[in-house]
This record gives structure tokens, sequence and C-alpha cells, in this order.
């Protein structure tokens, strides 16, 4: 008998459900995260009043501050939940024949009943 479990649709299905809700909570949490720190409108001047400094940090590429750093990796993340949330186009270049897709709403089917 080999060692280890086989693997069946339940299983599997678990395990889809599973990664599905926990990709949406992250997505959704990395959401409020920006809303959070830029909703004001004034995210760097939120990140240094936080405690983040502004000033030009040599260990950071570019030499950006600490804030501006900080700032800078929200924005990356948020951009990758945008192109989940279906709000921010994934790949190309836009223009003619530019399409969103919701990943969120694609993988609601699979969320077995678990919504936020």
């Amino acid at each position: 008998m080999p060692v280890g479990a086989t693997i069946g649709s339940d299983q599997m299905n678990n395990i889809i459900t599973s990664l599905a809700v926990h990709l949406r909570d992250v997505m959704t949490d990395i959401s409020q995260l920006n809303l959070s720190v830029n909703g004001g409108g004034a995210g760097l001047a939120y990140l240094t009043a936080l405690g983040y400094s502004n000033t030009s940090n040599p260990a950071n590429p570019g030499s950006v501050s600490d804030a501006a750093l900080a700032l800078s990796t929200i924005a990356y993340l948020n951009t990758v939940a945008g192109c989940y949330f279906g709000t921010v186009q994934q790949g190309g270049t836009g223009g003619t024949g530019a399409s969103l897709f919701n990943f969120n709403q694609q993988l609601a089917a699979v969320w077995g009943g678990q919504v936020v």
C-alpha cells in the first residue's frame, strides 16, 4: 500500500472552495487596506502620521522613503485586487478591444454558500 491518501472529487471540491473563498477574502482585505490609506486622498501623509519616515532611505529601491515604499506597495497590491474584482484590466495596454474580467464573480459559483 502506498504512503499517503488518495484524493476524491469531494475532497478536491473542498480544496477548490477553500482556495476561492480565501482568495476572495485576501483581495477584499487588500482593497480595504487601500481604502483606509488612500480613501481621504492623503495616503503619504497618513502613512507618515502612522510613523513611517518620509525621508529618503538608501536601503529602499530608488532610495525612496519608507512611507513612499509602503504606499507604492499598497498600490501594487490594490492593482492585483482590481484585476480580481474586474475593475482593472489585466494584461495588455487598453484601447480598442480591451476588456475586464471579474474573477470574483466567476469564482462565486464555488464558494459553497460562504458569502461575505
